[in-house]
């Protein structure tokens, strides 16, 4: 399902990474949810080196407005609902947008973890 957005500015914790550093990945997640992080929270993945196999920041965080702020432009964005109901959901999403035709930009990415629980990945695509 593809979907408009506005312009959101996250304030957030970031790192320079890749998809074969799940351990820095997963440190990231344990530092920035000990600090207390409230609200709905974004994780972005942005400044892709190439494509999922390459580099990339990641930054974690809310919405609001700061001098360290990373956007995420608006635009149209391909989305996808992550089933939580199954262990590792949203790495299994992951799994199967890297193995899909989804025409994809790899400019900025985004999972937004909503405080009702539900989570969605929003994808930057070829329009």
């Amino acid at each position: 399902m593809k979907t408009t957005i506005t312009e959101k500015k996250i304030v957030g914790t970031s790192i320079r990474t890749n998809n074969n550093s799940p351990e820095t990945i997963g440190q990231l997640w344990e530092n920035v949810m000990a600090s207390g992080l409230q609200g709905d929270i974004f994780a972005i993945y942005h400044n892709y080196e190439s494509d999922f196999t390459g580099d990339y920041d990641l930054t974690i965080g809310t919405e609001q407005v700061g001098a360290n702020a990373v956007i995420i432009p608006a635009g149209q964005y391909e989305v996808i609902d992550v089933d939580m109901s199954q262990p590792n959901a949203v790495f299994l999403a992951w799994t199967t947008i890297w193995q899909s035709a989804i025409p994809r930009a790899y400019s900025t990415d985004f999972e937004h973890y909503a405080q009702d629980g539900s989570v969605k990945i929003y994808l930057s695509v070829v329009i």
